[in-house]
């Protein structure tokens, strides 16, 4: 598996990661976990936006070589 297959399996696991706290947001109990739930979904944002980058930036470098 290359780099970019990793990344992209990576980018993978945060979507799910982000559907899964999303679900627990929806059946909290109370506004705290619901507030927690929706800050990890939104972590989990910025970390599938940062390998998006990643990725981007590798297959310009390996499209230009």
């Amino acid at each position: 598996m290359n780099s970019i297959e990793l990344l992209e399996k990576a980018i993978e696991a945060e979507r799910a990661a982000q559907a899964q706290y999303r679900e627990g947001a929806k059946s909290a109990d109370d506004a705290e976990t619901r507030m927690l739930f929706e800050q990890l979904a939104h972590w989990e944002e910025s970390h599938e936006a940062l390998l998006r980058e990643r990725v981007t930036g590798l297959r310009l470098l390996n499209s230009s070589e």
